[in-house]
């Protein structure tokens, strides 16, 4: 299953984490974590693949591979998973 998401009109980035390669994904966000109520996150992978949550499900929501971005809702619980070979940043939005 693979959700296809995308930005409200209006809200706009506002900041950027560091570029995260598999080696180096903060624990984190391997575990149940949200973005704050109006905040918006934008995945961006750029090698590899990452694998998308939601906190109490078995099967991801999304598979994000490189060149693809998925959006993370507001305060949505998730966690990630990431191949060997990922690379990706995340562009956060309101």
């Amino acid at each position: 299953m693979s959700v296809n998401r995308s930005l409200p009109e209006g809200v706009e980035k506002y900041g950027q984490s560091p570029h995260f390669t598999a080696g180096k994904v903060p624990e984190s966000l391997k575990q149940a974590h949200s973005t704050k109520d109006g905040t918006y996150a934008r995945l961006v992978v750029t090698a590899g693949e990452v694998q998308y949550f939601l906190v109490g499900e078995k099967t991801p929501v999304s598979t994000i591979t490189a060149g693809d971005k998925f959006v993370i809702l507001p305060t949505e619980e998730h966690f990630i998973q990431v191949t060997d070979d990922a690379e990706f940043f995340l562009e956060f939005c309101r």
